[in-house]
């Protein structure tokens, strides 16, 4: 209803402006000359604007050289390549481990069953012995053997097994490696009985009636604690590092007719050759090069006078000399 009212507004009021417009003219004149100027230039100008900002443009893309161009495209092959690269990478890494597991997998649950279990180096135990106290099982899996924890068990329930070593050979073979100790002591105990340990003072028998047929005797020590198969406790502890390099000594040298050796202090240290001829050693500082002097003197000693005994004086290894026992 409204719409049709503003309508018949605007026609009238057309109507009644007819006679003046037929003596005035109708009011639809054109815009003042000035008014038509100024939007005429204003026009011009936003043209001209926009044909100088295309022409920069234009420019521009001219002035980019076509060596530039070629790079940027390089550039753009160049990172898709690398893209396809690291696809093709990543695909072969994950198809790596995924094998890498099958296979690991499959070696822990269907493959490589330990069927033969080999001893070699033993000679005061028999294979048989090792293998009933070895905690691995036929049937078990070789990846998954503990070969630490065989090893002590081991060592501890047959003290003369110095070092225990596992290796596996594929695909079903267990091999140990056993090394016994490269020489035996031994100290007597108040009852007359003996004590037979190694050089990591590990008890390999206790209470034995007799000392042992190549044993090297340690003199002027006890043991608390003895039990086969531990390392006992010596009561006099200052005494070990001296008695330790003595036994290196030994061991280093590989001194067959040593027959004891022992400490009363930091520098008074001592082997025994042979049962006969006690070196007198001083401190265990360069030890090796006093006992080398001192087996020296001895074998000169040995050509004029094989049963000689005694005790040598070899405190410093430059000055020696003997003292034959009365």
């Amino acid at each position: 209803m409204m719409k049709k009212s503003s309508k018949n507004n605007s026609k009238e009021n057309i109507d009644a402006m007819k006679p003046l417009n037929d003596e005035l003219g109708f009011f639809g004149l054109e815009p003042p000359k000035v008014y038509r100027e100024d939007q005429a230039k204003s026009s011009y100008r936003k043209t001209e604007q926009r044909q100088s900002s295309d022409k920069k443009r234009k420019s521009q893309r001219k002035s980019v050289p076509a060596q530039s161009r070629e790079q940027n495209v390089n550039q753009v092959k160049k990172k898709r390549k690398l893209k396809k690269k690291f696809r093709v990478a990543f695909t072969a890494v994950g198809l790596v481990l995924l094998i890498a597991v099958i296979v690991l997998v499959l070696s822990l649950t269907v493959l490589f069953k330990i069927e033969t279990v080999t001893v070699n180096g033993a000679k005061k135990y028999n294979s048989q012995q090792i293998i009933s106290v070895l905690p691995i099982e036929k049937g078990k899996n070789l990846f998954l053997i503990d070969k630490k924890g065989a090893a002590s068990k081991v060592e501890e329930n047959l003290p003369y097994v110095y070092n225990l070593e596992i290796t596996r050979k594929l695909p079903s073979t267990v091999i140990v490696k056993i090394t016994e100790p490269g020489f035996v002591y031994y100290v007597k105990n108040n009852n007359d009985t003996y004590t037979y340990f190694d050089d990591n003072f590990k008890i390999l028998e206790a209470d034995v009636k007799s000392a042992p047929k190549k044993g090297i005797e340690v003199k002027k020590i006890a043991f608390e604690n003895v039990v086969p198969g531990k390392t006992a406790t010596i009561t006099n502890k200052d005494l070990i590092p001296d008695i330790e390099a003595l036994m290196q000594c030994v061991a280093d040298l590989q001194l067959k007719k040593i027959t004891a050796v022992y400490s009363d202090s930091l520098v008074s240290n001592y082997i025994v050759y042979d049962n006969r001829i006690t070196v007198k050693l001083g401190e265990t500082k360069d030890i090796k090069d006093k006992v080398f002097t001192a087996l020296a003197a001895i074998e000169k000693l040995n050509e004029s006078n094989p049963g000689a005994e005694g005790t040598l004086t070899a405190t410093n290894s430059k000055q020696i000399y003997f003292t034959e026992k009365k």
